[in-house]
């Protein structure tokens, strides 16, 4: 089991991307439910530093379009997000300020 995100819309919704997460074999088992794949990654969460973050692509659905980012768990509100194109390399704050917690 490896952590890994996506970020779905459901058909209703399609422009609306929720942020799921969870330790997975692959990102297709994180998609049940939804219509819309809009890539995903993998993820490092610190419970102690309070941080999430997102790294990679999946090889699944590719990298991951943050522009449909618009609703994160609820419980990673108080999670400063960040995001860096391959594990190892420089990272960069995401702004999560406008997203909706559910």
């Amino acid at each position: 089991m490896h952590p890994k995100f996506i970020i779905v819309s459901r058909p209703e919704e399609p422009f609306v991307g929720t942020f799921i997460y969870g330790k997975v074999d692959s990102h297709r088992h994180l998609v049940e439910g939804y219509v819309k794949v809009h890539g995903g990654g993998w993820y490092d969460k610190d419970d102690t530093e309070k941080t999430m973050l997102l790294y990679g692509s999946s090889g699944d659905y590719g990298e991951p379009r943050f522009e449909f980012l618009n609703r994160i768990p609820g419980e990673l509100k108080d999670y400063d997000f960040y995001y860096s194109p391959d594990w190892g390399k420089t990272r960069q704050r995401m702004d999560v300020s406008g997203v909706e917690w559910i």
